[in-house]
C-alpha cells in the first residue's frame, strides 16, 4: 500500500502573521507560546490515519498507544487494509479493541477494499465537505475525526474543529470568558482567523497545557 505524497498547503509563519494580525487576543496567545509547531501525520495513508483515530477514540493516550502498539504488531508493523483483513476480528478484540471499535475499523476496511471510498490520490482532492461526506459513511467515524484528518494528515489551512472539547477550553482560556463558548458560536468567532483556522486551532489547544494564565 503506497503512500501518496502530501505537502502542506499553507505557510506557518503567514498563518502565523495573518493571525497576529487580525485578532489581539490570538496575538497575545502566539507571543506566549511561540512558532506554531503542528504535528504531521503526512507519511501515513488516509487509512493509516483513520485507523489510528479509531483506536485513539475515547481512550487515554497511553491506553490507546499501547493498543495502537499491538495492533502494528499484529500486522506486521505496516497497518494496511489487507493486513486489517487478514487479522480478523477475533485478533483484534484480543488486542484490546472494544466491539464498537472492531466494527469501525471492519467496516473502514471493507469500504476501502470494495471501493466505497475511493483511492488516496482521489480523496485528497476533495473538498473538506466532500471528504466529511465520503469518510462519515464509516461506522464509528464522525465529522471530529475527518477534521483531525485534514489538520494533522492533509495539512489543509483552514480547519477549526469548534466541538473539540479542548479547542474550547482554549478559547475560554486566552479569550477570558467565563463558560466555555457553545460550539455554534465558537464557529462563527472562528471567521476572523479565516483562512488560517487551522493554526487558530493549534494555539487553542496548547492555550489549555502550555501557558500559565495565573501569571
Amino acid at each position: 500500500m503506497s503512500t501518496l505524497k502530501k505537502p502542506r498547503h499553507y505557510s506557518l509563519s503567514k498563518a502565523n502573521a495573518h493571525l497576529q494580525s487580525v485578532d489581539p487576543a490570538m496575538a497575545n496567545l502566539i507571543m506566549r507560546i511561540g512558532p506554531t509547531r503542528v504535528r504531521s501525520e503526512a507519511k501515513l495513508s488516509i487509512y493509516q490515519s483513520l485507523a489510528r483515530a479509531i483506536v485513539y477514540q475515547m481512550l487515554s493516550t497511553q491506553s490507546a498507544a499501547a493498543i495502537y502498539s499491538r495492533l502494528l504488531s499484529l500486522c506486521g508493523e505496516t497497518v494496511t487494509p489487507e493486513s486489517v483483513a487478514g487479522a480478523g476480528e477475533a485478533a483484534l478484540r484480543e488486542i484490546g479493541f472494544s466491539r464498537a471499535k472492531v466494527a469501525s475499523i471492519v467496516d473502514l476496511t471493507d469500504k476501502i477494499n470494495d471501493g466505497s471510498i475511493p483511492a488516496d490520490n482521489l480523496l485528497v482532492r476533495m473538498s473538506d465537505q466532500e471528504l466529511v461526506d465520503c469518510l462519515t459513511q464509516v461506522k464509528g467515524i464522525g465529522k471530529w475525526t475527518v477534521e483531525m484528518l485534514m489538520i494533522f494528515n492533509l495539512g489543509r489551512a483552514d480547519v477549526f474543529p469548534a466541538t473539540d472539547l479542548g479547542v474550547r477550553k482554549g478559547h475560554k482560556l486566552a479569550y477570558d470568558l467565563e463558560d466555555l463558548l457553545p460550539a455554534t458560536e465558537l464557529a462563527k468567532a472562528a471567521d476572523v482567523w479565516k483562512p488560517y483556522r487551522t493554526a487558530a486551532a493549534w494555539y487553542l489547544w496548547r492555550a489549555t497545557d502550555s501557558v500559565d494564565w495565573s501569571a
